[in-house]
C-alpha cells in the first residue's frame, strides 16, 4: 500500500496521513477517544454485523480502565491507534509534555497488539511542529483524515443527514469518536448503504 501525504508547514518529506491509497473503493473508518464501557460494544457489534474492519485511536488512560474492550477491539480484527494518554490540547504542552503524552499511550497500548509504536492522531487534530517531527524521525505515521462527521456535537437525526449528503471517495478517512450512542446507531443505517455502494470498509 501507499500512502498520500499532505505538505504541512512548507516540508516536502512524507508527512500526515490525510489520505489512503489501496482499494480501488474502500473508505476507512476511524474513532477517536475511546474505548468507551457503554458505546463502544455497540459499535463492535454493528461492525461485526457489517462484516466492517475500522481504526481505534485509543486514549491510553481509557485502554488502562477498560482492557476486556481492548482486547475485543483487537480479536475482531480492527487496528488500535494512539490518541495520547490523556487528550491534553497539544497546543498548550511543550514539546517533551507532547512526547511524554506520545509514549505513554504507546506503552499502554503495547500489551495488547506486541507494537511498541503506533500511528497517531493528536487530539483535535492539533499537529504541532513536534507531533510532525516525531512522526518523521521515529516513522511513526501522524494520521489525520478526510471528512470529519462532527458526530460529538450531533444529534442522531442531524449526524444521518450529514453523513448521508456525504459523497465517499476512495480512501477517505472518517473521523467519529466511540464514546457516542449517535454514532453506532447512525452509522447502523450508513454502513449498508455504503457497502451497497461498491465500498470496502477497512482498517488503515
Amino acid at each position: 500500500m501507499h500512502w498520500i501525504w499532505s505538505v504541512v508547514a512548507g516540508l516536502t518529506a512524507q508527512q500526515v496521513r490525510v489520505k489512503k491509497s489501496g482499494s480501488p473503493k474502500a473508505l476507512y473508518l476511524t474513532f477517536d477517544d475511546g474505548p468507551d464501557p457503554v458505546n463502544t460494544p455497540r459499535l463492535l457489534d454493528e461492525l461485526a454485523a457489517c462484516q466492517a474492519k475500522a481504526t481505534f485511536f485509543l486514549l491510553g488512560n481509557h485502554a488502562q480502565a477498560h482492557p476486556e474492550l481492548v482486547r475485543r477491539i483487537v480479536a475482531e480484527g480492527h487496528v488500535i491507534a494512539n490518541h495520547s494518554m490523556s487528550h491534553p490540547n497539544f497546543r498548550e504542552l511543550g514539546p517533551l509534555g507532547q512526547l511524554a503524552q506520545i509514549d505513554q499511550a504507546d506503552a499502554a497500548l503495547a500489551p495488547f497488539d506486541g507494537q511498541r509504536r503506533h500511528a497517531f492522531r493528536p487530539p483535535k487534530g492539533h499537529a504541532t511542529l513536534t507531533t510532525i517531527a516525531a512522526s518523521l524521525w521515529r516513522w511513526q505515521p501522524l494520521v489525520l483524515w478526510t471528512f470529519d462527521s462532527f458526530d460529538f456535537k450531533l444529534p442522531e437525526p442531524e449526524l444521518l443527514s450529514r453523513l448521508s449528503s456525504y459523497t465517499p471517495a476512495a480512501g477517505d478517512i472518517l473521523l467519529f469518536h466511540d464514546d457516542m450512542a449517535p454514532t453506532w446507531a447512525t452509522l447502523k443505517q450508513m454502513m449498508p448503504k455504503w457497502q451497497a455502494a461498491g465500498f470496502e470498509l477497512r482498517a488503515l
